[in-house]
C-alpha cells in the first residue's frame, strides 16, 4: 500500500508551510501530497455533504483555499520525485478545455507526476456562483474524461457530445508526457462513480471510509474491472497502526494522510508514520 498526504482544506499553509512538508514527505520515501479545492464559498448553503453525518460541511465562508493547480505547480517547482494529486477537483469548477490544459502543464513542469482526482460535485451553490451547469453532474464527468484524453493524445480533436461540442478543429498544448495514462480517480461511493471509474478512470477515491466501507468498495471494484486501484483517505490523527492496516486489509492500494495542524505537528506525524506503514 503506498502513502501519501493530503495538505488539509481547513488548514491554510503558507508558502513554507507547502515546501516544509512537500519536501519532508518526499525526502521520507512517501508516495504523493494532495490537495483539494472550492473556488468559491457561498454565504447559504442547502446541497447536503456527503461527508458528514448531518450533512452540513465543517468549512467555513472564510476558509482559505488554494486553488489546486496553481498549488501543485509550485510543488512541482520544489520537489523532485513526489506525485502531485487533487482529492478532488468537483468538475463543476472547470471547463473541459481549461482542465486538459492545467493538468498538462502541471504534468509537463513536474516532469509527469500529476494524478488528477475528479469530482462530479455536490456544491450546487457554488457552480451558480462560478455561473457553471450543473445539471447531470454524472453524464457531464463522463464527457469531460473524454474529452481529457483526446487533448492529452491527439494533435488536433474535434468534439461532438451532449454538453460539449467543438465542431471546427481544436489543439490544446502542450501535451502531459503521461498522455493517455495519466492518472484519474473518481471521487465518491455511489453507483454513477463507480460506473465512471470502471470506465473511464484508474481507480476511486472514497474520503475518510472506515475500513468496513473500504472492503466494500474494493469488491465493488473488482467486480466491475479487474485492476482498478482505490484509495482511501483518512485523517493523521484518526490514523492508528491498527486504523491503517485495517484499511490496507481491506484492499486500499493508497492511504491519503490528511495532516490536521500546521506544518511542524504534520511533520513529526509524517516521521512518525513513514517507518511504521512502510511496506
Amino acid at each position: 500500500m503506498d502513502i501519501g498526504v493530503v495538505v488539509r482544506r481547513g488548514y491554510a499553509p503558507a508558502r513554507e508551510d507547502w515546501i516544509r512538508i512537500a519536501r519532508e514527505a518526499e525526502e521520507l520515501g512517501y508516495h504523493s501530497i494532495w490537495t483539494n479545492e472550492h473556488i468559491a464559498i457561498p454565504g447559504q448553503i442547502e446541497s447536503r455533504y456527503p461527508y458528514g453525518a448531518d450533512g452540513r460541511p465543517s468549512f467555513r465562508i472564510d476558509g482559505a483555499w488554494h486553488e489546486a493547480m496553481v498549488a501543485l505547480g509550485f510543488l512541482a517547482g520544489v520537489t523532485e520525485r513526489i506525485r502531485l494529486g487533487t482529492a478532488v477537483i468537483p468538475l463543476f469548477n472547470r471547463d473541459p478545455l481549461s482542465l486538459a490544459k492545467q493538468a498538462a502543464s502541471v504534468d509537463e513542469l513536474s516532469g509527469g507526476r500529476l494524478e488528477l482526482g475528479l469530482g462530479a460535485g455536490w456544491l450546487v451553490e457554488e457552480a451558480q456562483l462560478l455561473g457553471h451547469p450543473h445539471d447531470h453532474r454524472g453524464a457531464r464527468l463522463d464527457e469531460c474524461i473524454d474529452i481529457l484524453r483526446k487533448a492529452w493524445t491527439q494533435k488536433s480533436f474535434e468534439h461532438h457530445g451532449r454538453f460539449w461540442d467543438y465542431p471546427g478543429k481544436v489543439g490544446v498544448h502542450p501535451q502531459p508526457p503521461q498522455g493517455a495514462e495519466l492518472p484519474i480517480w473518481i471521487g465518491g461511493e455511489s453507483d454513477a462513480a463507480l460506473r465512471t471509474t470502471a470506465v473511464r478512470a484508474t481507480g476511486n477515491l472514497l474520503w475518510m471510509a472506515a475500513p468496513e466501507a473500504v472492503a466494500v468498495m474494493r469488491r465493488r471494484l473488482d467486480a466491475a474491472r479487474p485492476g482498478l486501484r482505490l484509495a482511501v483517505s483518512m485523517r493523521i490523527s484518526d490514523a492508528g497502526l491498527d486504523r491503517a492496516e485495517a484499511t490496507r486489509e481491506a484492499g486500499a492500494d493508497l492511504l491519503l494522510l490528511i495532516n490536521d495542524a500546521g506544518s511542524a505537528p504534520t511533520v513529526q506525524s509524517l516521521r512518525r508514520y513513514a517507518k511504521a506503514l512502510a511496506g
